[in-house]
């Protein structure tokens, strides 16, 4: 009965993570599971999601680290290939490059079911995540609502980007963009852009670099937790709390603890259970005969004070320090 309940979820596109073990004995399958980045924290929770689906149903998964490289990715994915895996689950390291990976599974006849970042080119079965231009749009509705609170005429901003060219840096940016295009605020909120990689030191630094010659900003937005955690750390320095306004996207848990302090304004939730267990689970159906539809949609959720604490079970779950 579970098992046919996850079933139901996951074809409504509902949250995919495990609930109990399928009604049925899994068959001895062997899913071969490609991430773009275990450095990053998001996806090390979506790891943690997929082990926990993988043990759930007890099949035998074998991982791969794509360390963001998009050579490396598809010489890991062959190497699975050879190992004869019977379906791919596949977080895309790349928009148009990590297309040779779903190729080179076509060839084989291996069912590829792509989560978390999608890749443009090659047959898929369905692709359970989501849409990363609405975290973008996100960022933008807190933006909006930041420039009706502030009461300015115009807004100043720091906007920290992802890896240059990186397929979910991309599409959050555009997201932003063009929320405010449509709220008529592209010239009234300026930012000062430079990418910092994801990274927390790196935020750090190119927020104090910035910081350090002009402190009139205000507000700080971030295409990651990581990164606006570390600009955190630069506004704590310089006493800035209150002052400038911070926002990132994950729903890491350190960005909701500091949301309950009142030191970060805001979040993007993505739901790393939701994703990564539903590639997992995606592929089960998939080699079980369940027919998908192409796109499984897990929504993104503003973080607040006023609901953060709705999504810190989560988070507690599948963040491991």
């Amino acid at each position: 009965m579970r098992g046919w309940l996850l079933a139901v979820a996951t074809v409504v596109g509902l949250s995919l993570l495990v609930v109990g073990p399928p009604a049925v004995p899994a068959k001895p399958w062997t899913i071969g599971v490609s991430y773009q980045n275990l450095a990053f924290p998001y996806v090390a929770a979506l790891q943690k999601a997929a082990q926990n689906a993988c043990k759930a149903l007890g099949t035998t998964c074998v991982e791969a680290d794509a360390f963001n490289d998009t050579e490396k990715e598809l010489k890991n994915v062959e190497s699975m290939l050879a190992k004869g895996i019977d379906c791919l689950a596949f977080e895309a390291a790349s928009l148009k490059a990590s297309s040779a990976s779903i190729a080179a599974a076509n060839k084989k006849t291996v069912p590829v079911v792509q989560f978390n970042g999608k890749a443009e080119g090659g047959a898929y079965v369905t692709f359970v995540g989501s849409e990363q231009p609405e975290s973008g749009a996100q960022l933008g509705v807190y933006l909006t609502q930041l420039y009706k609170t502030l009461g300015k005429s115009t807004l100043r901003g720091i906007y920290l980007r992802g890896v240059a060219g990186q397929i979910t840096d991309i599409a959050r940016n555009d997201g932003l963009k063009n929320r405010l295009k449509a709220e008529n605020l592209l010239d009234k909120i300026s930012f000062t852009e430079q990418h910092a990689d994801y990274d927390r030191g790196k935020g750090q630094s190119v927020t104090e670099s910035l910081l350090t010659r002009d402190k009139n900003y205000d507000f700080i937005v971030a295409n990651n937790d990581d990164m606006i955690l570390g600009a955190l750390q630069v506004v704590r320095q310089f006493k800035l709390g209150g002052r400038i306004h911070l926002a990132g996207v994950d729903g890491l848990p350190e960005a909701l603890e500091a949301i309950e302090k009142g030191e970060l304004d805001a979040t993007v939730f993505q739901d790393p259970e939701g994703q990564g267990g539903g590639g997992i689970w995606g592929c089960y159906l998939a080699l079980s005969g369940v027919k998908l539809p192409k796109d499984i949609l897990i929504p993104f959720k503003l973080v607040t004070k006023a609901n953060v604490n709705e999504f810190m079970a989560i988070a507690k779950r599948v963040y491991v320090k």
